[in-house]
């Protein structure tokens, strides 16, 4: 594990002390700043990155510049005060976020890739700033066609990853999403300081086919005792084929809610559990309480040839702190309502229906970002909590589905001639694949982990469909509804089953007052 490393230095006597000091301030008339007195700290900046979306894209390659700090979290590009904690400006890093090269050692957090170690005066660094180079420049060994940023889908060609300001202006990283608030720097130590590039809730497929750089960061120090980490196990719950065993690439998501009534919950980071079924998110911002971590996943097992699907519920544990283990989260496995011999799949339900974006009079096409949510008790109170989406597609003009990132997926709206349900607007069919089941809830037990126990149902789930656009994170800004915030009528779901808007109208999700985002 990476700790944080402090620098050693030899205590004089107190004699020798006195006597230097004396010594500097009647030949000096001011404060030794020797290596006995340092007046800089040493950061070292490190790169990691969950892969949720491995299995839809083969690379996805990034070339940084520089990576800068301030102490200001409202400090502009332009504004002074800016320090550099990386500078690759003479010789451009390109790395490929799903494939990052470890450093020789390990951190807490995981693997952690070495971007660059640079010495900073001591203070509170609130904000950070990634700069990309611009898909203008050369870099050498460019592993993209065209670009020196791009995309590579699984069994594809690289496709450009256009990017809107971060050439510019860089990525910003501000304190809310910074353990602790910050990067603290202390005179005559070094700190390991982490970015945590969560990739596929970074990339948008445009309704054009373009991939564009929407980016979603975290940051914060490494540190060895798990105080800015929220770690787990995601396990077979009673009655699965096997009880206790970890589940891989399961779906794990940080998540906080709103303040409407009842609340949502929307996730903050999202993740995927090893190969044992363990997960860690660090390093965490606790700046704003406590997180629900939601969990969902599918298993696929091989006997005889013959391949069969288990799909588990959704599972969540209230009220976990930062620095907290939520212990073995368990998920139970689905029950189907068909009959069989031998073993039998149990297959996600599919919920699918139609966007549709405009202005006042015609159509505006751009992002909208769908959630699947399902109404659970947090003690006595409702919750909405987001379900991780199993799989999730998009239909922009009726042809083949273009796959998306799982946890939630964000659609782009396109003119599409007589394939809209009002012919004023522009629309895009959606498609999620989400657990048929109940949640299993539970709260944070500080001996335990969790209370999670077994949901009434593990047959039948009721869903609504959230689609926001409200400008953030190059989504649509729409006025109506409200706050950008479009929610379907519930629908219920079974194992394998289809619903969708040739039954349940109010799945097609209606937003006008409509501007898109400036390039």
């Amino acid at each position: 594990m990476k700790k944080i490393r402090v620098h050693l230095y030899t205590i004089l006597g107190f004699s020798l002390v006195l006597s230097l000091a004396v010594a500097a301030m009647i030949s000096c008339g001011g404060t030794n700043n020797t290596a006995s007195n340092p007046t800089t700290g040493t950061v070292q900046t490190f790169l990691s990155d969950p892969p949720t979306c491995s299995a839809l894209y083969d690379h996805v390659y990034v070339t940084i510049t520089k990576v800068q700090a301030n102490l200001s979290d409202s400090a502009g590009p332009n504004d002074s005060g800016w320090q550099t904690l990386v500078d690759l400006t003479s010789s451009p890093k390109q790395v490929d976020l799903l494939s990052l090269n470890p450093s020789a050692t390990s951190g807490f957090c995981g693997t952690l890739y070495m971007l660059g170690s640079k010495a900073l005066p001591p203070g509170k660094y609130q904000q950070i700033r990634l700069i990309l180079m611009a898909n203008t420049g050369t870099v050498s060994g460019n592993e993209c066609s065209t670009g020196v940023n791009c995309v590579v889908p699984s069994g594809g060609s690289a496709s450009e990853l256009q990017l809107s300001s971060q050439a510019q202006t860089g990525i910003k990283i501000p304190a809310s999403q910074i353990a602790n608030g910050g990067l603290t720097v202390t005179a005559g130590q070094s700190v390991d300081f982490n970015i945590d590039f969560d990739t596929c809730a970074s990339i948008v497929k445009e309704g054009n086919g373009q991939y564009r750089m929407k980016p979603v960061l975290h940051a914060g120090e490494v540190t060895t005792n798990g105080a800015n980490t929220i770690s787990g196990k995601v396990v077979e719950g009673a009655g699965s084929p096997n009880p206790g065993m970890g589940i891989p690439n399961a779906i794990v998501l940080l998540e906080q809610p709103d303040t409407n009534t009842p609340p949502t919950d929307h996730v903050v980071w999202a993740g995927v559990a090893n190969s044992d079924g363990t997960f860690a998110f660090c390093p965490v911002a606790s700046t704003n309480g406590n997180f629900d971590v939601v969990v969902a996943g599918t298993t696929n097992q091989t006997i005889s040839s013959l391949t069969t699907t288990t799909t588990y519920n959704p599972s969540v544990v209230f009220g976990v702190p930062v620095g907290g283990g939520t212990g073995s989260i368990p998920l139970f496995a689905e029950t189907t309502t068909g009959s069989g011999t031998g073993l039998v799949s149990t297959n996600p339900a599919t919920i699918s229906g139609q966007i549709q974006t405009a202005d006042s009079s015609a159509g505006v096409a751009g992002n909208v970002q769908l959630s699947a949510l399902q109404s659970v008790m947090n003690g006595s109170n409702p919750v909405n909590i987001t379900v991780p989406v199993l799989q999730a597609g998009s239909t922009p003009t009726g042809n083949a589905t273009d796959s998306q990132p799982p946890v939630y997926t964000t659609v782009t709206t396109t003119s599409a001639s007589g394939g809209c349900a009002t012919g004023s607007a522009d629309c895009v069919g959606y498609a999620v694949m989400v657990p048929a089941s109940a949640a299993a809830v539970g709260a944070y037990d500080s001996t335990s982990g969790n209370t999670v126990t077994a949901p009434s149902s593990t047959s039948q789930a009721t869903y609504t469909i959230n689609g926001l656009a409200d400008g953030s994170n190059g989504l649509l800004t729409c006025t109506t509804p409200t706050g950008g915030s479009a929610t379907s009528n519930s629908v219920n779901v079974m194992s394998g089953s289809s619903v969708d808007q040739s039954t349940e109208s109010t799945l097609t999700l209606q937003f006008s007052g409509c501007t898109a985002p400036a390039p």
